[in-house]
């Protein structure tokens, strides 16, 4: 470890943390007690897990004692202990003070081999913020300025890998921000619990502050690594158990039903009571005050959770035996519902998925981190479709991640012989967010075809049945029938439905026995006199000569020319003085 760096190191098994004066460190990370095979490991969590467990949490307790308000917890394990952990933080508090969630951090650092499903290279560091009780929480400090990532160039084009959406003027020359998906860091296989040193400095680097104080807790390992170099098979696609051709037919499959969706799961459960379902994949809402028609996106944390465990529990019943559970969130929200689904008897954790989705370089750390969670049921056959080569941008082997998505690029440079792979792991960083209005209908959240193939065509046959409870634009059943496979979605708002029945027409057969989306070409609008891109440059050139973020007027009376091309051609001028701010902070 570089000597520049003074990190406190207590070992759990020597030392003891009781010494230690309460508010009185500015950061701590805890190395918690798990093994990395662990990972692999998929019985129920017993009383010698909940032992385990129990342990931390009492370390987490007193390190809330210990830091000061303002300060930063740091938890790193495995993900499916640390929604435990983060569920305690979340209702963590005393008269004067509570933990708030910041991220879930989530680390490619596991060079592991699959499985029965794929590499689980996903290990987890939770950040919490000690708060006063206010409305307004405590400031805390990184920085994010000086800690940076290094920009990689496509080894084919030598652009950037990540496309920024012809902002490439605007970033910053010391590196992209920081998110919250480090894949950039070192890939090991990990046999011990202790997080590793290119992490914590990167944890110091962040958050130190002269004078501060930084440490670092490790709980010994109480279970004995069992080294794991071999790449066992991926589980086969399984036949699953033939299901009663007359009970089927009872089903609505391959409709969208404007019904309740919790009613009508529950109907479901009570007609099929072992379940019925392949995969149910939920993309709910996120409670995020977006407009979401006859659902309103704004409850309470409790509201909101106390609902969702409701569709959840439900969920779970009409999943047949080895059936396959998927749910899209954000960290905040899955850290209860893995925490949930993990207490019930029949569900079985299989992976916290990171739906790495591009994000525009802005804000102290770039929320890129989507939760894809992945549960299997008991008592059943699971089906996990083995990697093709034939279906190579789906279930892997995947493009090198050194190579950009750029479809001029992917297509020259495959022609010319540079085709390099990597296998699918639970780092999902190749589909993009939907960024063209061709391919968006009007819903807040509206997912990609690209990411519903991969869920879809994992997890499920031919003939099999899936069912979405949250249908939104219709995503999921697009998919489903363009893969042959059966569909029930709901929702409860008309408009929404009325949007995917629109979409399952664009639905075209090809010769080949499959199905091609034709959507309706988008006008564009006409291009502005004078380019955005070029006001942006002439802008932050004035405000480095300044050296002041100027309003508009103050430029009107520097340059008449550039305060009238921005009224009448950029319209978001609030978010370029912020631009501008970064930039003079440089």
């Amino acid at each position: 470890m570089d000597i520049d760096r003074n990190i406190r190191t207590i070992q759990l098994a020597n030392d003891s943390i009781e010494v230690i004066i309460d508010n009185s460190a500015d950061t701590i990370v805890i190395s918690t007690d798990f093994t990395p095979n662990e990972k692999s490991f998929y019985q129920d969590i017993g009383s010698e897990y909940r032992t385990r467990l129990k342990k931390t949490v009492n370390i987490i307790q007193k390190c809330f004692q210990i830091l000061k308000n303002g300060g930063l917890l740091f938890v790193y394990g495995l993900p499916r202990f640390l929604p435990y952990f983060g569920v305690f933080l979340d209702a963590l508090q005393n008269k004067k003070s509570k933990m708030m969630f910041k991220y879930w951090i989530a680390l490619d650092i596991d060079s592991r081999p699959p499985n029965e499903t794929f590499p689980p290279a996903h290990t987890g560091l939770l950040m919490y913020l000690k708060s006063h009780k206010t409305k307004t929480p405590s400031p805390f400090h990184l920085n994010t300025k000086q800690v940076r990532i290094p920009y990689q160039e496509c080894r084919a084009c030598g652009q950037i890998t990540k496309d920024w959406g012809g902002k490439k003027h605007l970033l910053n020359p010391l590196g992209a921000t920081i998110s919250d998906v480090w894949s950039d860091l070192p890939k090991t296989f990990r046999e011990t619990n202790v997080i590793p040193d290119f992490v914590l400095n990167r944890i110091y680097d962040l958050v130190k502050k002269p004078p501060f104080s930084f440490i670092h807790i490790i709980e010994p390992q109480t279970m004995k690594p069992t080294v794991q170099h071999s790449t066992p098979p991926l589980a086969k696609t399984t036949e699953v158990p033939q299901r009663n051709e007359d009970n089927l037919q009872k089903l609505p499959v391959d409709e969208i039903l404007l019904v309740d969706a919790i009613e009508y799961m529950k109907t479901i459960a009570t007609e099929y009571p072992e379940g019925i379902f392949d995969l149910v994949f939920a993309d709910p809402p996120y409670n995020l005050e977006k407009d979401y028609g006859e659902y309103e996106d704004l409850q309470s944390d409790q509201r909101y959770l106390a609902w969702c465990e409701d569709w959840l529990e439900s969920m779970c019943k009409i999943i047949r035996p080895g059936g396959a559970l998927m749910i899209l969130n954000l960290p905040k929200w899955c850290i209860h519902h893995a925490a949930f689904l993990n207490e019930l008897d029949d569900m079985i954790f299989r992976h916290w998925i990171v739906w790495d989705a591009l994000s525009e370089p802005a804000g102290k750390i770039m929320p890129a981190h989507y939760a894809l969670l992945y549960y299997t049921k008991k008592d059943g056959a699971i089906t996990f479709n083995s990697p093709s080569p034939k279906d190579s941008d789906m279930l892997g082997p995947i493009d090198a991640p050194y190579y950009c998505l750029r479809s001029k690029c992917v297509k020259k440079r495959k022609a010319n012989g540079k085709d390099d792979k990597t296998d699918l792991n639970d780092f999902w960083w190749d589909i993009h967010r939907i960024k063209h209005k061709r391919d968006r209908d009007l819903h807040p959240c509206q997912l990609p075809i690209k990411l519903m193939k991969r869920i879809i065509k994992l997890t499920t046959n031919p003939n099999d049945i899936v069912f979405d409870p949250f249908c939104g634009a219709g995503t999921t059943a697009i998919v489903a029938k363009m893969f042959k496979r059966h569909f029930i979605t709901t929702d409860i708002d008309e408009k929404y439905v009325k949007i995917a029945m629109r979409n399952l027409k664009m639905l075209h057969p090809t010769l080949k026995g499959d199905y091609l989306i034709v959507r309706n070409s988008v006008t564009r609008s006409r291009k502005p006199a004078v380019p955005r891109k070029e006001i942006e440059i002439d802008y932050i050139n004035l405000c480095k000569k300044e050296e002041s973020v100027l309003s508009v007027e103050e430029v009107e009376t520097i340059d008449y020319q550039l305060a009238d091309r921005i009224r009448r051609y950029y319209p978001n001028f609030k978010n370029l003085r912020k631009i501008a701010q970064r930039r003079l902070d440089w």
